[in-house]
């Protein structure tokens, strides 16, 4: 049984994510775990609170979480646990990852602010540090089940067997068709995803309803967006590119604008390159 875990904090976001991931898994029978970071308000820590406050504050958000999965389980009819941490969100995201042995991760996305803007948020830094998959969910969309792949393909970096097991994988569960859709600013790019050894070495895409598409644009951001309202898919496949230091002076992460910007699921797939 596949287990995903979900991200939390009780928000309108968190709180859609968390139904759409619950109808996703009751779909494909897989189990599912709230995940939740506890933190103390800056006001509490200025007031110096005692610990037995502290104490009583784990304990209401251990019911909080409770409830919700007991909720979960009996409206969706799955398998349901949940996990509070306090701590660095990352670091604790990883041990649950690690403890309930995750396939995937969930998580939901705001409306972008310029705060989110200038500092990023935990969507951002989950992408481009934790190495399992993320379905980031905007807040207004519904399950309807995935039916459609747009995987946004770049051959200018590097692609991982890794990343690759995991994109057929959200395939074939879901048997979905799927478009490989990519932006270059020559045309002359194209025999290098139609022959691209890494994407077709090792799998039967005879199995597979799949097509390629390819434009010459300079702003991959907009072609991706017209080419999601032209074709209406389901899900936007992206994986994520590591800049270096001085790469990441110039560059922004088109992934993580996407998550921003996208009107529909984002599916980050991580390299795994090291």
């Amino acid at each position: 049984m596949k287990t995903i875990i979900v991200c939390t904090d009780f928000s309108h976001e968190a709180e859609n994510a968390t139904h759409y991931a619950a109808s996703m898994a009751k779909e494909n029978n897989y189990r599912m775990i709230l995940f939740n970071l506890q933190t103390v308000s800056i006001h509490a820590l200025n007031a110096q609170v005692s610990a037995e406050f502290f104490y009583n504050q784990t304990l209401k958000n251990q019911k909080k979480m409770e409830d919700k999965a007991t909720e979960l389980k009996a409206l969706y009819a799955i398998e349901t646990a949940h996990h509070l941490a306090s701590g660095n969100f990352i670091e604790e995201l990883e041990n649950c990852m690690q403890l309930h042995e995750c396939d995937f991760l969930v998580m939901g996305m705001a409306e972008k602010t310029l705060e989110q803007k200038l500092l990023g948020n935990s969507v951002t830094r989950a992408i481009h540090k934790i190495k399992k998959p993320i379905l980031i969910v905007p807040a207004h969309i519904e399950y309807t089940g995935i039916g459609k792949i747009l995987f946004a393909y770049d051959t200018h970096k590097s692609m991982t067997w890794s990343a690759m097991n995991d994109i057929y994988y959200f395939i074939n569960e879901f048997n979905a068709e799927v478009e490989v859709f990519n932006v270059s600013e020559s045309l002359e790019d194209f025999a290098q995803v139609i022959h691209d050894i890494d994407l077709n070495s090792g799998y039967d895409l005879d199995d597979i309803k799949y097509s390629f598409k390819m434009i010459q644009s300079i702003e991959v951001i907009k072609a991706i967006e017209e080419e999601i309202r032209l074709t209406n898919p389901d899900l936007l496949t992206m994986v994520p590119y590591k800049y270096n230091l001085v790469e990441s002076l110039f560059h922004r992460s088109k992934t993580a604008i996407m998550a921003y910007k996208n009107k529909i699921p984002l599916l980050s797939i991580p390299l795994n390159i090291d």
